[in-house]
């Protein structure tokens, strides 16, 4: 097992500072991709990729 001490400088800062307008552009995004991966057409297109990718079609 390797066993080494961290230094100082191995971590990185638990601590984020993000600007207002970015935070909400990462939260429209995110709302975004949910709505999308629950569209009907999109849990068909998944499911026939997951077929083909098994080699069921």
């Amino acid at each position: 097992m390797d066993e080494r001490a961290e230094e100082p400088g191995d971590r990185l800062p638990s601590e984020i500072s993000v600007g207002p307008f970015s935070f909400w552009a990462g939260i429209e995004r995110f709302r975004t991709a949910v709505m999308l991966a629950m569209h009907p057409d999109v849990e068909v297109l998944d499911e026939e990729l997951n077929a083909l990718y098994e080699g069921r079609l």
